[in-house]
């Protein structure tokens, strides 16, 4: 059960022309001791904070909201009781088991009709405004929020870390590999949870990077909040979502590819350290924006002139300006990284000791996604030469980039870390190399294509094909696989039921090649070599390229391999 605290709004604001979580927006006593709370410690996860607002009403903590001058007055209180009544009623029923108000006696008849109906006991912290202060800093402690993890993370120590990119990547873990059925109708009845926590006690990685491209998106921990819903009483905790230890880290970054096409990031400075802070993080990216030679406008790409690329770079540079600066007006509880954006390599190289200037230890390359081997590479070298002419050596990350050709040049450097999903993709993007076996061994995975799923079967409607019998083969495949699995059939009966299948819903003509790839990994049977988690448990299911459950259980194995190989070379 949670404790509700509703908190009045306050006259004092932080100007933005963006809008601003309510958390961050208001800049009261309240509203600075919650902050100054959350600077040390996460989120207490017996705590749900609401607001009762002058303009909006009753609003959750997290709710985003404008810049505004209006106060509460006895009109505007009564006018929207029966509008708070139903929300704080719906708030109240679910799980908590108290309220308790930090607001002045102006905002009570917006809540009076509510409070006289309410299922669970009401508390007003009263008093001096400095016995109310102290009222709320002791509910805080109380709360049981568990303390910031500490980040010591230095650069130049010979270790590369990887963090691993979240892409919503939540699985059943109650899946049916065997009768292939979800264990519940939604994500909240099945429980779902994300990958790294179903491979515990296997580590897969250093940290989990989250893009605040999510935060703009109707999915994932940061989606947008329309303000009465109780998830926008408290932030999704996230360490717990990803199994995190204390020695893993959250590392939080704009999400620039999503806004690429814009001329300005989507995301502002505020709007970033606000979300860094109140979920949390334990690194931010300052707000950059990609100097990409083509964007797309509607339907059509166009590319940039030299001046709007450039444009975008200083863009970034003035950024983490105002990033660093602001994070250190505010002592905010994450560290800042500093996101580098360049045209060639010299300018990545000469933004390194302006941004150590700026007070910047940790540094992180980005746009390097879209360029080849040889430009990363020099681009790299580049920036670490820089960072090594420094007196202190900055920590220095690798933005969305593993490059294995490139992984000897990276460890020569003495590059930090990197973030990379390419070998989480892999188990669906490509055909031959799907699974990474414990001995470095790439294999395709088994294609069992869904005749129940919609453009499947839209395709095969249009083809005139016969729906019923071809269920009726989709099933036989998997039956033969599951019995192959568990050696009671050949490897012949298998396959030709495969081939055939595969040959009637593949729109690829290459059959011969996907058997051979196909009896290569049936003979040589890499699952049974693998004692993670996933594969000790499903088996061959690990090698059918079927369905999210399947195909990304088969990513998070290629992540662990990969992390694993990671440390190999470290030693």
């Amino acid at each position: 059960m949670r404790t509700l605290l509703i908190l009045g709004c306050s006259s004092r604001k932080r100007g933005s022309a963006r809008l601003l979580s309510a958390i961050d927006r208001y800049d009261g006593p309240a509203y600075r001791i919650l902050r100054k709370y959350l600077r040390r410690n996460q989120w207490p996860q017996k705590l749900s904070v609401g607001v009762l607002s002058a303009r909006y009403g009753l609003i959750g903590i997290l709710k985003r909201i404008e810049d505004y001058d209006q106060r509460m007055d006895a009109a505007t209180a009564n006018a929207k009781a029966i509008e708070c009544a139903a929300t704080l009623r719906r708030w109240a029923n679910e799980d908590h088991d108290s309220v308790h108000l930090c607001l002045g006696k102006d905002y009570l008849p917006a809540l009076k009709p509510a409070l006289e109906s309410l299922p669970i006991p009401a508390f007003r912290l009263s008093g001096p405004i400095g016995h109310k202060n102290r009222q709320l800093k002791t509910m805080l402690e109380s709360a049981g929020g568990m303390p910031r993890v500490n980040v010591d993370i230095e650069g130049g120590t010979g270790r590369c870390r990887y963090f691993l990119p979240d892409w919503d990547d939540l699985l059943d873990p109650a899946f049916d590999f065997e009768k292939d059925r979800f264990s519940g109708s939604t994500r909240g009845q099945r429980g779902d949870k994300h990958c790294a926590v179903l491979m515990q006690p296997h580590r897969m990685s250093d940290g989990i990077l989250v893009s605040l491209a999510q935060h703009q998106s109707s999915k994932g921990p940061l989606k947008k909040l329309e303000g009465t819903e109780t998830t926008s009483l408290a932030p999704v905790p996230l360490r717990p979502r990803f199994g995190l230890t204390d020695s893993q880290y959250l590392f939080g970054d704009p999400g620039a590819f999503s806004y690429v096409d814009q001329d300005e990031p989507s995301v502002s400075i505020d709007q970033s350290i606000a979300l860094y802070e109140a979920y949390g993080f334990d690194f931010g990216a300052s707000v950059d924006h990609i100097p990409v030679e083509t964007i797309r406008t509607g339907a059509n790409p166009r590319n940039l002139s030299a001046d709007e690329r450039q444009a975008r770079v200083e863009i970034t540079c003035r950024n983490a300006e105002v990033f660093i600066a602001k994070v250190n007006e505010r002592k905010a509880g994450f560290t800042p990284v500093g996101t580098i954006q360049g045209l060639n390599p010299d300018q990545y190289g000469e933004a390194v000791p302006h941004y150590a200037e700026l007070g910047y230890r940790h540094l992180a390359i980005g746009g390097l996604v879209p360029l080849s081997d040889r430009q990363v590479e020099e681009v790299v070298g580049s920036v670490m030469a820089a960072a090594d002419d420094l007196p202190s050596r900055p920590w220095v990350h690798l933005f969305g980039v593993f490059r294995p050709k490139l992984q000897r040049y990276f460890r020569d450097l003495g590059v930090d870390s990197f973030d990379s999903a390419t070998y989480f993709r892999k188990a669906w993007l490509r055909s031959g190399q799907n699974y990474l076996s414990t001995d470095g061994d790439w294999y395709a995975a088994i294609r069992v294509p869904m005749t129940g799923d919609p453009r499947t079967r839209k395709r095969l409607v249009a083809s005139g094909a016969d729906l019923e019998k071809l269920r009726t083969e989709e099933d036989k495949v998997l039956r033969l696989l599951c019995r192959y699995g568990r050696h009671e059939v050949s490897i012949n009966d298998a396959l030709e039921a495969i081939i055939n299948y595969d040959s009637k819903l593949s729109r690829s003509s290459d059959n011969q090649s996907m058997k051979t790839k196909y009896r290569r990994t049936l003979e040589s049977r890499p699952w049974e070599r693998c004692a993670c988690n996933f594969c000790r448990t499903l088996g061959i299911h690990m090698l059918i390229f079927r369905g999210a459950n399947r195909n990304k259980r088969r990513g998070a194995h290629n992540t662990l391999m990969l992390y694993r190989q990671i440390g190999r070379r470290a030693r």
